[in-house]
């Protein structure tokens, strides 16, 4: 997927400790990869538990107007 993309280049400050780092795990030209997929990576993770709790809200929202229409019909048929 990365090398499949136009890149654009940006600049971006990070504290000495970070590059420090960075520069361990991904020496030389291997940064610009390896940013790109820990942003990917973080992006997707943040996604996904704003997803998950998107679909805790709308089921517990669900199971609340389940519970409403039971009572509504349960009176109906008494």
């Amino acid at each position: 997927m990365y090398n499949k993309v136009k890149s654009v280049r940006i600049n971006v400050s990070l504290p000495e400790d970070v590059l420090k780092v960075l520069s361990r795990e991904a020496p030389g030209r291997q940064r610009s990869r390896f940013i790109c997929e820990a942003v990917l990576s973080l992006i997707k993770e943040k996604r996904d538990t704003r997803l998950a709790r998107d679909y805790r809200q709308a089921a517990a929202e669900i199971r609340r107007i389940n519970q409403e229409m039971e009572g509504a019909i349960s009176d109906g048929l008494d």
